[in-house]
């Protein structure tokens, strides 16, 4: 048996004259929680679509746990009801009429499962999500969070190896988001489904992910586990949207031993390693820049344009030979809005992307 549970190879969907999706290709591993992520426009939605049989894509090939779901040149078009899998939709698409019960039974009575069977797959959905208590409670009576959940146990309820999540918590306020994160990924490990999770939030995707896959115009700008996004982007576009906040057009030169990147303001920034001899943009994380009100050697001066109150820390906004450079620490009195401050960042917190 495959250890891949979902294979998605060359998925191209189109819209009319606009291409959605372009040439789409991933696979994700039993057990795996794969994020898309990406802007509005990107393609995920579409790309997950696709996959759960809800769009028609134009080429391409999808297989689930081993059987061709769909397979453009072989004339291969399963039906949604007939892949197997279950997905959960940002609107939830929970029935105002119904009770809870008759939420999570719904899947199950459209296959015309036995009662026995449904009693029971209802009760293990509930039991995950910790609503059993709330089975005959009616839907209209539910809170947001609750909504969520019965959203989910109907997905394990059908007893789908694969999930399909498109962006799920984006209707929750802030707290509860993250409380649900934490609480969607422990039911995820437990389960052992698979999970293939849209979202444009770049924390939420980093926070809940095994891999990430960083969609940019219906195509795969980047894939990898969290700490690779989130610490080597490969290109500006990926850093720019996991929030590096300091990407520089440079050019990098050997100095002695070392190199350095040259920005266009005449900065010398060192790096560590042999950089690749590719167009670049050098990048830093604003937490990496270390500011004082003094000069050292290692340090470069900046005018403080603005300090910024982020509760936890202070985020800084300097201006230095006309490029603006971000900076956030732990909230300081010495650093004064208008006062010239000195900066450096270290070699091993610079890194460059694809320009």
């Amino acid at each position: 048996m495959s250890a891949e549970a979902v294979i998605v190879e060359g998925l191209e969907v189109a819209h009319g004259p606009t291409q959605a999706v372009r040439s789409l290709s991933f696979a994700a591993r039993r057990g795996e929680l794969m994020t898309l992520l990406g802007p509005s426009g990107c393609g995920k939605t579409t790309s997950l679509r696709a996959i759960a049989g809800l769009e028609t894509p134009s080429a391409g090939r999808v297989v689930l746990e081993g059987r061709v779901a769909f397979d453009q040149a072989a004339g291969i078009d399963l039906a949604p009801e007939r892949r197997g899998l279950s997905m959960v939709f940002q609107s939830y698409a929970i029935w105002p009429h119904m009770t809870v019960f008759e939420n999570v039974a719904f899947g199950l009575r459209a296959r015309r499962a036995k009662r026995d069977e449904i009693a029971a797959s209802v009760r293990r959905g509930l039991e995950a999500v910790g609503l059993h208590a709330l089975a005959d409670r009616p839907a209209t009576r539910l809170s947001g969070g609750q909504q969520q959940r019965v959203a989910l146990a109907r997905a394990i309820a059908c007893n789908s190896s694969v999930i399909l999540l498109d962006e799920p918590l984006s209707n929750l306020d802030a707290m509860l988001r993250m409380e649900m994160r934490a609480e969607f990924k422990a039911l995820q490990h437990r389960l052992g489904f698979t999970a293939i999770y849209v979202t444009h939030d770049q924390e939420e995707a980093l926070v809940l992910a095994d891999r990430v896959l960083v969609m940019r115009n219906g195509l795969v700008e980047q894939t990898g586990r969290p700490a690779e996004i989130h610490d080597r982007p490969r290109t500006r576009f990926v850093a720019d949207f996991v929030g590096v906040r300091n990407v520089f057009p440079c050019e990098v030169k050997q100095d002695g031993g070392r190199f350095v990147a040259i920005l266009d303001n005449g900065v010398r920034l060192q790096l560590r390693g042999e950089p690749a001899k590719v167009p670049s943009c050098v990048c830093f994380r604003p937490i990496s820049v270390s500011l004082s009100p003094r000069p050292d050697a290692q340090a470069m001066a900046a005018t403080l344009i603005r300090a910024t109150y982020l509760g936890d820390l202070m985020e800084y906004e300097l201006r230095a030979g006309g490029l603006t450079i971000w900076a956030r620490s732990l909230a300081r009195g010495d650093l004064a809005e208008g006062a010239q401050v000195f900066w450096s960042v270290p070699p091993d917190a610079c890194f460059l992307v694809t320009a």
